[in-house]
C-alpha cells in the first residue's frame, strides 16, 4: 500500500484573527498544516524560517501592501503559489502577481474548495 502524500503547507495572513482562525481551522480539518499571521511583517518571518505551498494573503486588508508582498514572493520562493482574497466589488481583480483571486466574503466551505482547486491544479 502507497502511503499518501503529505498535504502542502500553507500561509495564510490576514489582519482579523476571528476569520483567520476559522480559516486556518478549516484547512487544518481537511488535513493542511497551516500557519496564520496577522501582518506582512510576520508573514516574511515564517518565509523565512519555512518553506510554503501556497500563501493567501487578504488585500482587503493591506491593499497595496499585500500586492507588494505577493511580488516579493514571486521574486524570492517562485515556486510558492499565492492566492489574494480581495472585497466582492473589487472582482475582477487584474493583477500579474497571484495565481487566483476569490472574494473574501465567501463562507469557509466555499473559501476551503477554492484552496484545494488551487492546490489540486498545481499538483499534476
Amino acid at each position: 500500500m502507497c502511503a499518501a502524500r503529505p498535504k502542502p503547507s500553507i500561509l495564510l495572513v490576514n489582519g482579523t484573527a476571528t476569520v483567520q482562525n476559522l480559516r486556518m481551522l478549516m484547512l487544518r480539518m481537511r488535513g493542511y498544516t497551516v500557519h496564520g499571521a496577522l501582518s506582512l511583517n510576520d508573514a516574511r518571518q515564517l518565509l523565512t524560517a519555512k518553506d510554503y505551498t501556497l500563501v493567501i494573503v487578504d488585500v482587503g486588508h493591506f491593499a497595496k501592501p499585500g500586492l507588494d508582498f505577493c511580488e516579493e514572493i514571486r521574486e524570492a520562493h517562485p515556486h510558492i503559489k499565492v492566492m489574494l482574497q480581495v472585497e466582492d466589488n473589487l472582482l475582477p481583480f487584474k493583477h500579474e502577481c497571484p495565481d487566483k483571486v476569490i472574494p473574501k466574503q465567501e463562507g469557509p466551505h466555499a473559501f476551503v474548495n477554492e484552496v484545494e482547486k488551487m492546490l489540486a491544479a498545481g499538483a499534476g
